[in-house]
């Protein structure tokens, strides 16, 4: 028996169908966008990494974002400071150099080698983009409007739907179920690359025992 040319025609072409499609295909920029953060919210956890460069001076990143909690590393203009925010209360490492470019007197600066400096509560917000809460806010309502055509790509193997913002940063979201983003590509002013991964993981986040108060030893000042 003599199979239809026709058939086999048609049951490639669904093959082929089949095979290109994902949850993203026929979304706009903004349903992608909200799609990635639906996906890392429900995820409850991440670990992002990546090189920034702010106001001409470059900095990197490598955190594990576990709902508010954050453990990790901050590196600006060549200083690397240990990161860990727990219960709502953030905490800063870094080496005495960094405390002495304040003005702090180097005898004092020396004291906080290896030491876990409590960050102050009118300071603490500078770092709450840094929580799973602050990302999917970025995605959800980014500065610059989300442009509505995308484009796709592939990142290591992995088919991803790129976002476009009218500054010319991109957003690129796997297209698969969860659909996590994969990477920010940012332009302009604050440029640089970061990259997600190991959604879902969770690490022990606690607070450091041993601290140094800052407003305590300034007398609340």
């Amino acid at each position: 028996m003599r199979i239809p040319q026709l058939s086999v025609a048609a049951a490639a072409a669904l093959l082929l169908t089949a095979c290109g499609s994902g949850p993203l295909d026929g979304r706009t920029g903004p349903e992608v966008a909200d799609a990635a953060a639906d996906a890392l919210e429900e995820a409850g956890s991440f670990h992002v990494s990546g090189a920034l460069t702010s106001d001409g001076e470059e900095g990197e990143v490598d955190l594990h974002v576990q709902g508010d909690d954050v453990t990790g590393s901050i590196t600006t203009d060549g200083v690397e400071l240990q990161l860990l925010s727990v219960d709502g209360s953030v905490y800063l490492q870094a080496p005495p150099d960094f405390w002495a470019s304040f003005g702090m007197p180097e005898e004092m600066a020396a004291a906080f080698e290896d030491k876990w400096v409590v960050v102050p509560g009118q300071a603490m917000a500078e770092f709450d983009d840094f929580s799973l809460d602050g990302f999917v806010e970025q995605f959800r309502n980014p500065e610059s409007e989300v442009q509505e055509e995308v484009t796709e790509d592939e990142i290591d193997g992995q088919e991803v739907v790129v976002v476009e913002q009218e500054d010319g940063s991109t957003l690129s979201v796997a297209n698969d179920e969860p659909s996590y983003p994969v990477r920010i590509t940012n332009d302009g002013d604050s440029s640089g690359t970061v990259t997600f991964s190991r959604f879902g993981e969770e690490e022990d986040i606690s607070a450091p025992s041993d601290v140094i108060d800052l407003m305590e030893m300034m007398g609340g000042a």
